[in-house]
C-alpha cells in the first residue's frame, strides 16, 4: 500500500495560552487547530495552564523529538517557549500564531498580525529549512526579542494590573502610573565589549528586536540576524522629559535625543549601585536585580518566519 505524503509530513507540538491577548487565545484556539487540520499540518495540540508550563512543554516536546514548537500566543508566550527550547539544545524551529497584546517578536520576524495568516505561514515554513536569528541570554535565562531594565520593567510591572485595557493602551497607562509614582534611577556600570562606561540611568534596554510594549519603536536599527545586540540607555531623566521623548520613541525618531546612547555589542555585563527590576521578551524576571550578564547567541534561534 502506498504511504500518503502527508502522513509523511513532520509531527509539530501546538501550544496554546488561553489567556494570552487577554483571553483570545482560548477564544480562537478551536477555530486555529480546525484551520490547521485543513492545512495539512500534523500537530499534537496543548494547553499551557499556568506561568511557566509553557516553557516546561516546548522543553518536553523537544526532548521527545519534536522538531517544530508551534506556540499560540504573545511575546510572554514566546520567552517561555524560547527558554524551553534553548535548555533543550535540539535544535526545534519555533513557531507562533501572534494573539498577544504586543506581538514585539512577531513583529521583529515580520510575522502577519492575522490568524489565519500566521496559520499558513507556519504551514508553508515547516519543511523548509527554517530561518535562523539570534537569541540572547542573561545571567540563568534566554531572551528572544529584548530585556529592559529600570523604568521599562516598572512599566511592565505597572501594566500586569491594567490587562483589561484594549491593545497597548495598558502599556501607555503603566507609564503614566509610573511616572505619578516615581522614575528609577541610579547609577550603572556597564561594561560592553570590554569598554567601560559609568553613568546615572533611568532605563536600559538591551535589544534584538526594534520594539518594546507593542507600541515603543525603542530600538530603530536593531536587527535581529546581525550577531550583535543593541543597547539603549536613558541617563537619569525627569517626568518632564519622559513625557518629551516618549512621543519620540514611539516614532523612532529618538536617535538624536541628548537624553538616550545607543551601544551595539555582542557581550554586556551591567552593575548597578541600587536593585532595579528587569524584564525580559515583556516578562518579569527580576525585582531587585544588580548585575546582569548579557551575551548575543548569533543565528541560535530557528524561527518559522
Amino acid at each position: 500500500m502506498a504511504t500518503d505524503p502527508e502522513d509523511q509530513r513532520p509531527l509539530a507540538r501546538l501550544i496554546v495560552n488561553p489567556k494570552a491577548g487577554r483571553g483570545r487565545g482560548r477564544r480562537y484556539a478551536r477555530r486555529i487547530r480546525r484551520y490547521l487540520e485543513r492545512s495539512g499540518l500534523r500537530f499534537r495540540a496543548v494547553f499551557s495552564r499556568a506561568r511557566g508550563d509553557v516553557e516546561r512543554q516546548a522543553f518536553e516536546a523537544c526532548g521527545n523529538g519534536c522538531r517544530h514548537v508551534v506556540v499560540v500566543g504573545g511575546d510572554g508566550t514566546v520567552h517561555e517557549a524560547v527558554n524551553g527550547i534553548m535548555t533543550a539544545g535540539t535544535g526545534a524551529a519555533l513557531g507562533l500564531i501572534p494573539l498577544g497584546t504586543g506581538n514585539d517578536f512577531a513583529k521583529a520576524v515580520s510575522l502577519p498580525m492575522d490568524w489565519r495568516a500566521a496559520c499558513d505561514r507556519v504551514v508553508e515554513q515547516i519543511g523548509q529549512e527554517p530561518r535562523r536569528i539570534d537569541a540572547a541570554r542573561c545571567n540563568d535565562f534566554y531572551f528572544a526579542n529584548g530585556i529592559g531594565v529600570g523604568l521599562d520593567a516598572r512599566v511592565t510591572i505597572a501594566s500586569e494590573k491594567l490587562k483589561w485595557l484594549p491593545g497597548s493602551i495598558g502599556y501607555v497607562a503603566a507609564l503614566v502610573k509610573v511616572l505619578i509614582d516615581g522614575i528609577p534611577r541610579t547609577m550603572a556600570r556597564i561594561v560592553h565589549d570590554g569598554q567601560l562606561l559609568e553613568q546615572e540611568i533611568s532605563l536600559i534596554s538591551i535589544c534584538n528586536g526594534q520594539y518594546i510594549g507593542g507600541v515603543f519603536h525603542i530600538a530603530p536599527t536593531a536587527l535581529n540576524d546581525d550577531g550583535v545586540l543593541q543597547m539603549v540607555l536613558a541617563e537619569g531623566v525627569n517626568r518632564r522629559q519622559v513625557l518629551v521623548l516618549a512621543p519620540k520613541v514611539i516614532r523612532g525618531s529618538h536617535i538624536d535625543a541628548r537624553e538616550a546612547t545607543f551601544i551595539d555589542g555582542a557581550r554586556f555585563t551591567v552593575e548597578t549601585d541600587l536593585p532595579m527590576p528587569v524584564e525580559a521578551d515583556g516578562e518579569v524576571r527580576y525585582t531587585d536585580a544588580r548585575r546582569l550578564e548579557i551575551q548575543v547567541l548569533p543565528g541560535a534561534l530557528p524561527v518559522l518566519a
